[in-house]
């Protein structure tokens, strides 16, 4: 016999069932009674059979839900051989299918290895078997789907997947959903179901294979009872009834239910039982159906909740003429700035309804949100703070858990073969015994010398990082122990790795041997239960259940991997990815760690029971209703079409009936609490777009005209705070606006008691407050002993360090004081391609010179030949063979080659234009002897105090000389630029671009040193950019030679040239001969002689005043460096600064908004404006 128990949300349906069994069972203890729920509901539904029986116990009742049926009769009647797979092991198989099948699966088959997409099929194959449409009713919607070719290929596809796995499970596996089919052909022989009363609570509908469970129970027990919502005006019998009713779900259940009693009646006396409309008709005069009417048990004497339930998406609903202060002690509804607002006001809601009611417990307030993803996190994390114990219902994934992640980059480094990304990743998972020091010192190490690939990891690590090639015997000793450590460290990742490595095509069996014996050598299990210990002593259940669970989790896995695939060869890639998709069907589920705590949930999967308060959060039309997805595989189109084209076939719900199902659940939820209702939304979303209230809230302010909506955010300070936590975070919030004067003088006064609660109670804090809010850099240098102790006693220094000074003094803090310096990688990048091209110009002018052939005479073959040979030598022996380490980078040489060999012809011709000769190549000052130009006495009157001495270093790429019929000595200095560099005096005059002028100042005392009797000229400073232009080829008629020459004047050297006519003779012949323009010089004449504004030239005297001043520089960048000046000063110059290509900028905390920081803005300035700052300076005397 079938009986249902209709009533409204409140009119205490489970209570009266339960109430009826309980009674029932202790006057026939012989009989079973079962009360079947849905998962979720479980465990509380025995704890009200248990609280509401006499005996305080359950007895004859037994609560279980339709999985939990299925094995207590399978343990009664006998299992079937056959193993049950759960989702994960259906997502094995049918990842393993879809490989097999993968060229008969054009659509499915090519996304099979997209993340997620096993999961969607997975989701849409349990559907269908839940919906018991199996390959031939599928047949069926395909051809339905002629017009809709996209449609029926994705069909295509999943029925042939379907139908595959159904084959390759037939026999040995069954599904859970297959698992209640089996049911069905067991109730029959069970003594647990036979004659038994059996209620379904709970439940808002059903699936066809449930729909077959009841239908097979109605012939076995005596009497099924199944409890619906439905309030007393609803008539449940009623055959047309349509989708936009709120009971539409319920009655649609009523009329499967009687549909599935009267197929029984026909199968026990199919003579006796008339059609279906007859015997419907009588039923329906005829039954024993509960229907509760009359006031309402969970909302009595509360008049608007009680209205609510009753109006609430009636079409008949008037608008409540009650007492309006009874409203707003029944229904809030929040406006909140933001989602972290809303979860904020309700937990201070919460806070201060305990505190007023003294006999509240947490258990009675529970929280829904409209996206529990969003404020789910949100929640727990403000819930610390308040002191509120809640308990998120949610099952949890786990495939970000350390675990996880420690077995895939495992099994990465060895698909990768031991590559950069994978060996730290799995290095960092949390699993290992290494400090973080130490893997970053080991992954700096590897990075520097490119170390990859399981040999090089197999191999004892000898060499020297990249930065620390130059070392003395100290150093040697610290190298030693460092190599030991990172070789303990290469030994143990080694070791680990190593019952995995050997992978080649193996069976799955033998896969899954070597990663249970990989993760038996790590010790995994014992760091889990450690993790979860700490979780549990820190108070944090929820991550203490994932820690102790998974471990047993990942071996299940392995296990069922194992029993399913254990025979496949499958390649390493393939079993990663099999266990990708078991990773990600793992959840885990918790359970509440006290009985006293708010529960947490959605709308549609939490069951709540027995709650005074309901707080709904995220009431935005975003979350209400739900949109319809366009993810899945079938999507919420195809489905409304599906519905439509084969209305006899039933799936999921479409987006249409999803939307009115959620009319239900709302009105399920907001009718939960017996005391009041709130409601809350935000303005604007977490990433600040504006968001609208959900189309609920229109409805209940329709039905309470004067409900106002609350706005808690601007509510005083004094509501705003429950606790010191919260009164602190107010303090931080709110101390900016109170050290910029921005503060109301009302909000001023309380904010400074709260300051001075806080002053007591932590100082320290307090402390904190105070100086974040009153933030201001101020410089502060270093004590000149700790100065010293950094730079050493004996200032030894280089130009671009100096020049690096100038920039900012707290980057050559960092850079050369710290030694900070990014990491070092195994690549070639430009700063290495400028080195390179240094070491082959030098060596190439060494074999000119060992060859005895002057840079202007040797023939464009002899430079290919000699070109050819230094390339090959220096590119071979460059930072461990780094040239040859990659495709790129081999092609890199034929292109520098092809630079390079331009360059050694240009310079050639350079030269042969003038009387210069080449005398130094890469000259290093240590070759200068003891000259001031590079031992510097840092203050006149103290030359004796070591600590105020600096040596300069540097390397002079290329000097040249040239001498007059006087003998005297003439000075070109060179410097070669990979990339396109000027001179600009302005920079030197601010000190950003001294290198040239010092290396002039060098070679010219070292040149007096050597020849005290001769005057020595400085004739030019030059960059020579080292490239192979291209270059418009208009009007050369595509003639080489006139081609060569825009080239040549393409790579003019660019600087400062000395302006005496006899000067610009020796560097250029031709404009002694009567040409006006330099082809090789900046450097163009009018006809009178003069120079034109574009040529770079300097007077002799102004070039002096410039060395002069940069030696001046030098000696004052030497004294402050010494003295302890780290100040942030960066320079900014016109569209340049010196934050912008700054390694450091996160270590400064450089930021213009914090008073006391700034840019240092420099002037721009032109080349007279320079002269006169510089030659004033020099007459008014320098220290």
């Amino acid at each position: 016999m079938l009986r249902f128990c209709f009533g409204a949300s409140g009119s205490g349906k489970s209570h009266k069932l339960y109430e009826e069994i309980i009674e029932r069972s202790t006057k026939d203890t012989d009989r079973n009674y079962l009360i079947i729920v849905p998962d979720q509901f479980t465990m509380q539904t025995q704890m009200d059979i248990v609280r509401m029986h006499p005996d305080q116990g359950i007895m004859n009742i037994d609560v279980l839900s339709f999985g939990r049926l299925s094995h207590r009769i399978f343990e009664e009647t006998g299992k079937r051989t056959e193993a049950v797979l759960d989702d994960v092991g259906k997502s094995l198989i049918l990842r393993h299918v879809a490989d097999l099948n993968k060229d008969d699966l054009p659509v499915i088959g090519s996304h099979m290895h997209r993340a997620g997409y096993i999961d969607e099929v997975k989701s849409t194959i349990s559907e269908l078997m839940q919906y018991d449409v199996g390959p031939d009713q599928m047949k069926i919607l395909i051809d339905n789907c002629q017009s809709r070719r996209a449609l029926k290929s994705k069909l295509s596809d999943l029925q042939l997947l379907y139908q595959k796995f159904q084959e390759y499970t037939e026999g040995k596996y069954v599904t859970p959903e297959e698992t209640l089919s089996f049911l069905c052909k067991r109730l029959a022989i069970s003594r647990l179901v036979r004659n038994s009363v059996i209620v379904f609570d709970g439940f808002t509908g059903f699936t066809p294979i449930q729909y077959r469970v009841i239908e097979e129970l109605l012939t076995c027990a005596s009497e099924v009872i199944v409890s619906l919502e439905m309030d007393d005006e609803s008539d449940p019998y009623k055959d047309n009834i349509s989708e936009q009713e709120l009971f539409y779900l319920s009655k649609k259940t009523v009329h499967s239910l009687l549909k599935c009693e009267w197929r029984c009646l026909q199968r026990l006396d199919p003579m006796g039982t008339p059609d279906y409309d007859r015997w419907k008709e009588y039923r329906d005069l005829h039954n024993d159906d509960i229907v509760l009417k009359g006031t309402n048990y969970r909302l009595k004497g509360n008049a608007p909740m009680a209205f609510l339930e009753q109006n609430l998406f009636r079409y008949r609903a008037s608008s409540y003429d009650g007492d309006s202060a009874d409203v707003s002690d029944s229904i809030v509804i929040a406006q909140c700035d933001s989602p972290s607002e809303e979860v904020r006001q309700a937990l201070i809601f919460i806070s201060r309804m305990i505190r007023k009611d003294p006999e509240l417990f947490y258990r009675d307030f529970a929280i829904v949100c409209g996206d529990l993803s969003t404020y789910g996190e949100k929640i727990k994390r403000d819930a610390d703070t308040f002191g509120i114990p809640v308990y998120i219902d949610e099952t949890r994934g786990i495939k970000l858990n350390p675990f996880i992640e420690y077995i895939r980059s495992a099994l990465d480094i060895v698909r990768t073969d031991y590559s950069y990304e994978t060996v730290f990743h799995f290095m960092r998972s949390g699993m290992m015994d290494f400090d973080d020091d130490k893997i970053d010192l080991l992954e700096n190490y590897v990075r520097s010398l490119g170390i990859r690939g399981h040999k090089a990891w197999e191999n004892i690590f000898t060499r020297r990082p990249r930065s620390r090639r130059k070392a003395d015997a100290k150093d040697d000793e610290r190298m030693v122990l460092f190599l030991d450590e990172m070789n303990r460290m290469r030994q143990e990742l080694v070791d680990m790795i190593s019952p995995i490595m050997d992978n080649h095509k193996k069976t799955v069996l033998e896969l899954s041997k070597g990663l249970y014996e990989f993760i038996q050598k790590g010790n995994a299990g014992a760091k889990l239960l450690r993790y979860a210990e700490r979780f549990a002593i820190e108070g944090d259940g929820v991550k203490a259940d994932e820690y102790s669970q998974i471990y047993g989790k990942i071996m299940e896995l392995l296990d069922q991997v194992t029993l399913l695939l254990g025979d496949e060869k499958i390649s390493l890639k393939e079993y990663m990815e099999i266990l990708d998709a078991g990773f990600g069907e793992i959840e885990v589920g918790t359970i509440p760690q006290n009985v006293d705590t708010v529960r947490v949930g959605d709308i549609e999967r939490s069951r709540l029971s027995n709650i005074k308060y309901l707080l709904f959060l995220g009431v935005n039309d975003t979350n209400i209703p739900k949109h319809a997805s366009e993810g899945g595989i079938l999507s919420d189109i195809d489905r409304q079409f599906l519905m439509t084209s084969v209305p006899d076939i039933e799936l999921a719900p479409s987006p249409r009936q999803q939307m009115y199902i959620q009319r239900l659940y709302l009105y399920m939820n907001l009718t939960k609490p017996s005391k009041l209702l709130y409601m809350s939304y935000a303005g604007i979303s977490a990433d600040g777009k504006s968001l609208n209230p959900a189309y609920i809230i229109g409805k209940i302010r329709a039905l309470f005209p004067d409900l106002k909506v609350r706005m808690p955010g601007t509510d005083p300070i004094e509501r705003q705070l429950l606790n010191m936590n919260d009164a602190r975070t107010y303090i931080c919030m709110k101390v900016r606006e109170y050290a910029d004067g921005n503060m109301k003088e009302d909000e001023e006064k309380k904010f400074l008691t709260l300051y001075d609660i806080l002053n007591k109670d932590d100082p320290a804090a307090a402390k904190r407050v105070h100086e974040a809010a009153f933030l201001r850099y101020t410089n502060s240098p270093l004590p000149k002993a700790l100065a010293s102790a950094l730079y050493g006693n004996y200032l030894e220094n280089s130009v671009s360090r100096l020049e690096v000074f100038a920039s900012c003094c707290y980057e050559h803090f960092v850079k050369y004081g710290l030694m900070l310096d990014e990491r070092s990688e195994y690549d070639f990048d430009n700063a290495d391609l400028g080195n390179v091209f240094h070491s082959v110009l030098e060596l190439f002018s060494l074999r000119l010179e060992e060859k005895g052939i002057e840079w202007t005479k040797f023939t464009d073959e002899q430079g290919q030949e000699i070109l050819s040979e230094v390339i090959q030598e220096v590119t071979g022996e460059y930072g461990e063979n780094i040239l040859y380490s990659s495709a790129r980078n081999v092609a890199a040489i034929d292109r520098m080659y092809r630079i390079l060999l331009r360059s050694v012809k240009t310079l050639r011709y350079q030269l042969q234009k003038g009387d210069f000769k080449p005398e130094k190549f890469e000259l290093d000052f240590k070759e200068a002897g003891n000259i001031d130009e590079i031992n510097i006495a840092l203050t006149p009157e103290e030359e004796t105090r070591i600590r105020q001495k600096m040596q300069l270093h540097g390397r002079i790429d290329r000097m040249d000389i040239a001498t007059d019929e006087d003998d005297n000595i003439y000075i070109k200095i060179i410097d070669f630029k990979s990339g396109n560099k000027s001179f600009d005096i302005a920079s030197v005059y601010y000190g950003l671009q001294l290198q040239l002028v010092v290396y002039m100042n060098v070679a010219m005392a070292m040149e007096r040193h050597d020849n005290p009797d001769k005057e020595v000229v400085p004739a030019a400073i030059l960059y020579y950019h080292v490239a192979d232009p291209l270059v418009d080829a208009k009007d050369t008629d595509n003639d080489p030679e006139r081609i060569n020459q825009k080239i040549i004047k393409e790579l003019k050297a660019s600087g400062v040239i000395n302006a005496d006519k006899k000067v610009i003779d020796l560097l250029d012949k031709s404009i002694a001969q009567g040409a006006t323009e330099s082809d090789i010089l900046h450097v163009k004449l009018k006809k009178d002689g003069s120079f034109y504004a574009s040529s770079q030239v300097m007077e002799n005297d102004s070039y002096m005043a410039v060395s002069s001043y940069v030696r001046h520089k030098i000696r004052e960048y030497g004294r402050r460096i010494l003295d302890g000046d780290i100040e942030v000063n960066p320079y900014s110059l016109g569209n340049k600064n010196a934050c912008t290509y700054c390694n450091f900028r996160s270590i400064c905390g450089f930021d213009v908004s914090t008073p006391g920081y700034q840019l240092r803005e420099l002037s721009k300035l032109s080349e007279d404006e320079v002269m006169t700052l510089i030659k004033d300076e020099g007459q008014h005397g320098r220290s």
